[in-house]
This record gives C-alpha cells, structure tokens and sequence, in this order.
C-alpha cells in the first residue's frame, strides 16, 4: 500500500529547514515542543508542559533550550525579559459594571449566571474580577458560562474556582463552541475512568500524578476498562497505579490492543495472572483420551 499527501483544508504553518534537519538527533518532546512553539509563539515552559503533557517543567526548559542551541530559538537578555510593560487595566468599578452592562447584555448575563449557579449574590470585588476574565482577559462568555455551570456541579462555587479553571482550560487550547463541549465530556469521561479505577483498586482517592497516568492509558494508548482490568489481574498482589501504569506501558510499546492480544502474546507480569485461562478460538482436533485402550503400558522400571 502507498500513501500520498492529502491536500490541505485548514490552517497551515510554516516550519523551518532547521526542524527537518535536526530530526536525527531531537528526540520525540523536542521535536514536540518545536512545533507547539512555532504553531503558538509561546516559549513558556510551563505553559509548554501543560499543553503537550510532559513529565515536568524541566522537559520543557531542556527542550527549549536545545533549540537555542540549534539556532531556531534566541535567548533573550535578562534586563529585556523584565522590561516593564503596559500595566494591566485597573479593575472596572461597580459604577463602571453597571454603565458597561448596559451597552453590553453580556456582563449582566456573566453576573446572573454566576449568582444562579452559585446560589448567592456576588460580592464587588468578584464582580469584577468575573467580569474582567470577560473583558481585559479575552475569555469567549461562552467558555465562561460553560465554566461557571461546570464548577457548579462539582460545587466549587467561587469566582477563583472559575479563574483557576479557566487557566487549565486555556492551557488545554479550549475554544468556544463545540471544542468547549468536546472539553467538559473529555472531563467527565475522566472522571468516569478515575472512578472504576479507584473501584478496581480499592482506593479512596487518586494523587494528580495517578490521575494524569489514567488518562494517558484511555486517552493516548486508546486502552479502556477491559484492558486496565487485565493489567490489574496480571498485577496480583501489587496492585497499584504506578504498577499498572508500567504494564500497559509495555503492552502499548510492544503494539497489544487487546485482551487476546496480551494473552495471546505470553506477555504476562506475575506468577498469580498464569491462573487465567487462555481458551482457543477453535479446537486444536488433537484428543489424548482417544485409542487409549489401544496404547502399550509403559511400566515404571524397578532397580
């Protein structure tokens, strides 16, 4: 079978000679970050890491600096980078709330939202900060609103919930519309996956580092429950996240997709999953028992 490029419908960009001939020696998050950089013009390293899910920071700094090293990226002096800019917008005044709600229904609908979901009235200063995440930070309402309704489900009823939240989603490149929606059911999903988890293993509550591992089992080895199961059986006694995370690991590496695959391949972990009982797809026609009358006695020999 061959293959041939497809032409392009959407968005495109540009990537420098420099990427291309880098490629034998960048390993897979350098040439990640490469593109996140030249797609976004971001050189935030935490950023960076929130966005493309490496291990930490420190990946993103490496990364960032083995490009400068290549020649694609310049390190800009200290004294620049702390350059004072623009001061941010004072925040609106109730007076300035109230005047610009009334050219603009919007802020009004941001306010009522947020007192609905949250079953109280607003303070001033969350007034404004609600409204400045509308106005000075560019936020789409419709994001906002979403947001707000979302958190209010998982009873998180403040306005810094709602900033903090929204950050994460940016982080994740959330935009309004359906990608939004996409968003929050990509969430609960996560949700669902943490739970049976926690069932599975017995366990009260996952750390950040446990919950990002089950994601990467769903969402990027594309595994779901039958196969976390299977890891969980194979594991025996040492059940955890962090041993499970290293089984379907090495299942994802080595290309196994299912059940039958695993079981199929031998790639078994531990003494207690050799219990499970591998059936055939189709009888093997070979029956020991058949002509056993007809078979010559073997009998044992007496020194």
């Amino acid at each position: 079978m061959t293959y041939r490029i497809k032409p392009v419908q959407g968005d495109s960009i540009a990537v420098p000679q420099l990427v291309f001939s880098k490629l034998g020696t960048a390993d897979e998050a350098n040439v990640r970050v490469a593109l996140y950089v030249l797609a976004t013009q971001s050189t935030d390293p935490a950023q960076i890491a929130a966005a493309l899910k490496l291990r930490s920071r420190r990946s993103a700094e490496s990364a960032l600096a083995f490009w400068a090293g290549a020649g694609l990226l310049e390190q800009v002096d200290d004294n620049q980078a702390c350059a004072p800019q623009a001061s941010a917008p004072a925040p609106m005044t109730w007076q300035q709330i109230a005047q610009a709600s009334r050219t603009d229904p919007m802020i009004s609908a941001l306010i009522e939202c947020a007192q609905t979901s949250f079953g109280r009235a607003l303070s001033h200063s969350e007034m404004q900060k609600l409204v400045a995440l509308y106005t000075d930070g560019g936020v789409h309402p419709e994001v906002l609103l979403l947001c707000i309704t979302y958190l209010a489900g998982k009873d998180k009823r403040t306005v810094g919930a709602v900033s903090r939240e929204i950050k994460a989603w940016q982080a994740e490149g959330v935009d309004p519309g359906e990608q939004a929606d996409a968003y929050l059911q990509k969430l609960a999903g996560r949700e669902q996956h943490e739970a049976f988890v926690c069932g599975l293993l017995q366990q009260d509550s996952l750390t950040l580092g446990e919950k990002k591992a089950i994601a990467r089992w769903y969402e990027n080895y594309g595994y779901g429950d039958e196969m976390v199961t299977e890891a969980s059986l194979q594991a025996g006694a040492r059940r955890d996240v962090w041993y499970l995370n290293g089984i379907l690991k090495s299942w994802q590496a080595k290309g196994l997709q299912t059940v039958h695959d695993v079981r199929g391949s031998g790639a078994v972990q531990s003494p207690e999953s050799r219990n499970v009982r591998v059936d055939r797809q189709t009888p093997s026609g070979n029956d020991f028992l058949q002509s056993a009358a007809e078979r010559p006695r073997r009998l044992k020999r007496k020194d």
